[in-house]
């Protein structure tokens, strides 16, 4: 099947086995994103539940008949108690735009396996989610600016256009998240679920990126991407660095006080970000890129209220 060609390892061998297959995707169609109701969507098609409310027969309250509406939502039990007419109401559901913004600077790249593979398997697993029930798919990958993107989309025929655009995604030199982030809200400015992967390495602005993505509007995820050896360097000695994005070097010795108060401020780090994402009502998730999508990162998110 073509899902089987989706995402195999670059350094493909006889016995690695392709990220993607049809099972997994099949599988994935039993879950959906979870949207808030604040988010203002099409009413006329979608699984979400919305704060509109449409002729049902599922009652959750009435309104007078008016001339033209359909006669087979009229209440005749209220009629013959009230003698007035009344239609049932009950909530509609709507399909919501389904924002993915992918971080492809050249620092996504380290890592073993790198965060940007991490990032384009979410990015291909919610996306197909968001095709699979009736949501509006945009998919913006970027750098120090929005690049060209995938959709709006809305059909799960759309899939396949999807997973070949993710996978043809190459790293770019640097970021700039905020420009990004603004320019894609004058673009859309009736918001939506927007989810952010990203390494964060850029993570000056991300309070002025939720400031602009503020409920109830826009639903923010942040998914946060990280390697182990981030979190706890296996480097000891004299060394020089080099930054994956500016090319800037550094020469240090990394001793044991050194890589304790790097620690440090790594968690500290980490930290401010969370923070910074709950004072502005957004969903911080670390995730690790070595975690297994299907066995590790699909239940994580679970439980985060991401799926449903």
């Amino acid at each position: 099947m073509w899902f089987k060609t989706i995402f195999r390892p670059k350094t493909d061998t006889p016995t690695e086995r392709p990220v993607f297959d049809e099972a997994f995707l099949r599988r994935m169609e039993r879950l959906s994103l979870q949207a808030q109701r604040t988010l203002r969507g099409n009413p006329a098609s979608g699984e979400h539940l919305s704060r509109h409310q449409l002729p049902s027969s599922i009652l959750s309250d009435h309104r007078p008949y008016s001339h033209g509406d359909d006669l087979r939502y009229v209440d005749w039990h209220a009629y013959a108690r009230h003698d007035h007419v009344l239609l049932r109401l009950g909530e509609a559901e709507q399909d919501v735009y389904v924002h993915l913004l992918l971080d492809t600077s050249r620092s996504m790249v380290v890592g073993g396996p790198s965060r940007l593979r991490q990032g384009q398997q979410l990015v291909a697993a919610l996306g197909y989610v968001a095709l699979a029930h009736s949501d509006r798919l945009l998919i913006v990958p970027f750098a120090t600016r929005p690049l060209p993107a995938f959709g709006p989309a809305q059909g799960k025929a759309r899939s396949i256009e999807m997973l070949r655009f993710i996978e043809a995604l190459e790293p770019q030199p640097r970021t700039d998240l905020v420009a990004t982030v603004r320019q894609h809200v004058r673009s859309y400015p009736h918001g939506g679920l927007l989810v952010l992967c990203s390494d964060l390495l850029d993570a000056h602005g991300l309070a002025e990126v939720l400031r602009l993505l503020s409920p109830p509007r826009w639903q923010v995820l942040v998914l946060h991407l990280l390697d182990r050896h981030d979190l706890q360097p296996e480097l000891h000695g004299a060394l020089e660095l080099e930054d994956s994005e500016s090319g800037q070097r550094l020469e240090l010795v990394l001793d044991d006080p050194t890589l304790a108060a790097y620690q440090r401020e790594v968690r500290a780090w980490r930290t401010a970000l969370a923070d910074t994402c709950a004072r502005r009502g957004a969903i911080y998730a670390p995730i690790m890129s070595d975690w297994p999508l299907e066995q590790q990162v699909v239940p994580y998110l679970r439980l985060r209220r991401v799926f449903t």
